[in-house]
């Protein structure tokens, strides 16, 4: 059975989301201006944490999701015009409350989760960053696959085809999403992305299909391209048409 990812990840993070892991809830100081909207254990002692603008509810965070957000959503007593939103924040906090590394994300709204991605040497997650703009269909959440134990903030790099390392992002726009694939001859889930883009000349569109995989300790990637256009309301492409 194939993985939703755009399903389970509102769920799974919808449930996690604001929840702290009390054994580490008075871990690190908070920056002025912020709040922790997450904390999520990785599973040596240590604590992935999504900072946010406190003046961004719960309930705004999840109403605004994969939509923008709306300065319409805050009354005046925000200030928005003399103290704009700050970028969410991510930070791995240590057991005993250091702070092992942070970072700006870019943009008020993230989050982070498990991945559902077994056989690694180390446990992934998902950081998942809502790029979405107030129009277009070629924004939305962005997701960065995370391994804290080995490369701690920096996303997982995978093997391009042209022999370069590449950080692993995901994109749930309008013209593309992304599933995890359970394993089948392998101990170790895979990867599927399709996107559609204008091609590089006339006016019609190419689609890609990527599959990235862990082979031989480290991500790998395969992909084809055919002309044509796929859109987010579509159904997901079948397996067969991925490498």
């Amino acid at each position: 059975m194939m993985v939703n990812k755009s399903g389970w990840t509102r769920t799974l993070g919808l449930a996690l989301m604001f929840s702290a892991a009390s054994a580490h809830a008075e871990q690190g100081e908070v920056p002025e201006g912020y709040r922790v909207a997450q904390q999520v254990l990785v599973g040596d002692g240590s604590v992935l944490e999504v900072l946010e603008d406190l003046r961004i509810t719960p309930q705004m965070h999840a109403d605004s999701w994969g939509s923008a957000l709306d300065a319409d959503s805050f009354d005046a007593s925000a200030d928005l015009e003399n103290h704009p939103l700050l970028e969410a924040q991510a930070r791995l906090i240590a057991d005993s409350g250091e702070v092992l590394a942070q970072k700006d994300l870019g943009y008020p709204l993230a989050t982070v989760e498990k991945a559902p991605i077994n056989g690694l040497p180390a446990p992934a997650f998902f950081l998942t960053i809502d790029m979405t703009a107030p129009m277009g269909s070629y924004s939305g959440p962005a997701t960065e696959v995370l391994v804290p134990a080995q490369n701690q903030l920096d996303p997982l790099r995978y093997l391009a085809e042209t022999g370069e390392k590449r950080p692993l992002v995901l994109a749930e726009t309008g013209k593309a999403a992304w599933k995890v694939v359970p394993a089948n001859d392998s101990a170790t889930e895979s990867i599927q992305q399709v996107s559609s883009a204008p091609a590089p000349q006339g006016e019609d569109f190419v689609t890609t299909y990527r599959t990235y995989r862990y082979v031989d300790g480290q991500w790998q990637v395969a992909s084809r391209q055919q002309p044509g256009y796929w859109e987010n309301e579509s159904e997901f492409p079948q397996p067969s048409a991925f490498p």
